[in-house]
């Protein structure tokens, strides 16, 4: 699993592995960290599809880079 901090938002980044062979799955969950007037929030985006599906070291770069852009540019699908 890979975390980072980004702006108000902690990245992180891991892989499902799936039953058939030997395959992972590349998980998204990004959480508002508190502030003053706000609790921490968490949303998952444990669906994601990517062009092929990668080995566990492999799948950190492109999914981090997805939450990094989520948090950069104020994606519509981040609802926290």
């Amino acid at each position: 699993m890979h975390r980072e901090e980004r702006g108000r938002y902690l990245i992180e980044a891991s892989a499902f592995h799936l039953t058939d062979g030997n395959k992972w799955q590349p998980r998204l969950t990004m959480t508002r960290l508190a502030c003053a007037n706000a609790l921490s929030k968490s949303q998952s985006f444990p669906g994601l599809v990517v062009n092929s599906y990668f080995a566990p070291h492999n799948h950190k770069p492109t999914t981090t880079n997805l939450g990094r852009s989520m948090a950069d540019e104020g994606s519509p699908r981040l609802k926290v």
